[in-house]
């Protein structure tokens, strides 16, 4: 039986803070996977960024029992103008100079420092190249937010992006899509493409004067829209085929309007999603929070790792840390000294015992010289001879072959000799070639014919044998 590290949550709450508006909805598990059960909006009074994180907190508290939801653990749709989004060509690397790129770039574009940021991965693949999106939220604001949910009494369990959870808004690779969700005071821009976000960005609104207040400046947007497709790496636009527009009815189709020649010379299928489908801000949440009990945890997470049980232990008795930190630091200490004594000890005894031998040493080496000088001189192997016999019996009796001269030279021996014929010749080194401590014999001169002198070498290694 296969067991799950991970509990199977029995009911999740998808939380979205955006336009100074709370939405929620709860989502609880079934046999088919999950369902939406209930979905609340409502607007807050509250900045949760200025205002003291208890106050924000019993608003939002406020607002969970005015909509009959107890339920504590939440995921919680990230504002889109808080994400800051950065995008980089990666060869191929080993994960640690990845890493290492990753930072410079992120050292560069971000306004602060990655150690102040939150970062999120996005990977694509194109069909000649590596692409990964960096996208960041600064710690301060998960920080704050964070605080804020603890005083409303609530358990999130993972930080994302909102647009994501949509429909159809991360296809698989090659299959790209442009998503723009509009809102009256701006838009938010997701380029899916690689398997992955190839942009993301918040748009800001620009009021058309002549629309009056509250409805974005369709052809001003418009513009923003072409410089942001066209800085997508040219590999990844051109698997972008979709551009979908949602958002309220009247700025959807003024939009569109706007866009259709563009969107048809960029070879965009325009899609604008009207009514009567579910609100934005209402379809994240709810995907957000189905999401999670059907398929985990988001790819794309920005909720910082939490601390360990013990880690929280040892910070909860801070006192009895530093007193168990400082006992083991002092016993290293002490361990290490030890360990320094005995060494110096054991050198000094080591000294004091070749000093006292040291005599008897060099006497004894004197001895070893004079063995090896004089050792040849007492040889009882008879290597030269046997060597000699060894060679003469490879000779023929009948005197076809004859030897003058056999000079030994360490392991080289040299023969020079007579041969009536070549064939004589040929069979006293083929039988000579047979002996298996002779190698590397090789013919230095033959002159004349008959007879024919000769002179050959070879190698003598191995056993003299008898």
């Amino acid at each position: 039986m296969k067991w799950s590290a991970t509990p199977r949550l029995p009911a999740v709450v998808g939380l979205a803070f955006a336009d100074g508006h709370l939405r929620l909805a709860l989502a609880v598990r079934t046999k088919a996977g999950a369902e939406t059960q209930r979905t609340a909006a409502a607007p807050l009074t509250i900045d949760l960024l200025q205002a003291d994180p208890e106050l924000a907190g019993q608003e939002i508290r406020n607002h969970f029992e005015a909509a009959g939801i107890r339920e504590k653990r939440c995921v919680v749709a990230l504002p889109s103008s808080w994400i800051v989004s950065q995008h980089s060509a990666v060869p191929e690397l080993s994960a640690e100079d990845t890493a290492s790129l990753l930072r410079l770039e992120a050292e560069k574009a971000f306004p602060s420092d990655p150690d102040e940021l939150q970062i999120a991965f996005s990977p694509q693949r194109s069909a000649t190249a590596r692409y990964v999106t960096q996208l960041a939220v600064r710690q301060d604001q998960i920080a704050r937010l964070g605080a804020v949910l603890k005083a409303a009494g609530l358990r999130p369990l993972s930080y994302t992006l909102g647009p994501v959870a949509l429909a159809g808004a991360m296809p698989a690779a090659g299959e790209g899509i442009m998503l723009l969700l509009l809102e009256p005071k701006g838009a938010t821009l997701l380029v899916a493409a690689g398997g992955g976000i190839a942009a993301f960005r918040t748009l800001e609104a620009t009021i058309d004067s002549e629309a009056g207040e509250n409805v974005i400046n369709a052809r001003a947007l418009a513009r923003e829209l072409r410089v942001s497709f066209e800085q997508i790496p040219a590999d990844l636009r051109a698997e972008v085929k979709r551009l979908v527009l949602r958002g309220e009815d009247a700025m959807v189709r003024s939009l569109a309007e706007s866009l259709a020649a563009w969107a048809a010379d960029a070879g965009l299928r325009l899609e604008p999603v009207l009514l009567p489908v579910r609100p934005v801000a209402e379809d994240i949440v709810v995907r957000l929070a189905e999401g999670r009990l059907r398929d985990g945890p988001s790819a794309l997470e920005f909720l910082p790792p939490r601390p360990s049980r013990f880690a929280l232990l040892l910070a909860r008795y801070n006192s009895r840390r530093l007193a168990t930190a400082g006992f083991a630091a002092a016993v290293a200490a002490v361990l290490t000294l030890g360990a320094f004594g005995w060494q110096e000890y054991r050198r000094w005894s080591l000294r004091s015992e070749w000093a006292g031998m040291a005599a008897q040493v060099a006497e004894l080496e004197g001895v070893q010289s004079r063995i090896r000088e004089f050792r040849p001189w007492y040889d009882t192997g008879f290597r030269d001879l046997t060597i000699i016999k060894r060679i003469v019996e490879c000779f023929p009796d009948a005197g076809s072959v004859s030897a003058k001269s056999l000079e030994i030279h360490g392991s080289v021996v040299t023969i020079t000799g007579t041969a009536r014929d070549n064939a004589s010749l040929l069979r006293t080194l083929d039988q000579i070639r047979l002996l298996k401590e002779v190698q590397g014999l090789k013919i230095e001169q033959i002159r004349g014919k008959t007879p024919a002198q000769f002179t050959f070498t070879f190698r003598w290694v191995g056993n003299t044998g008898t």
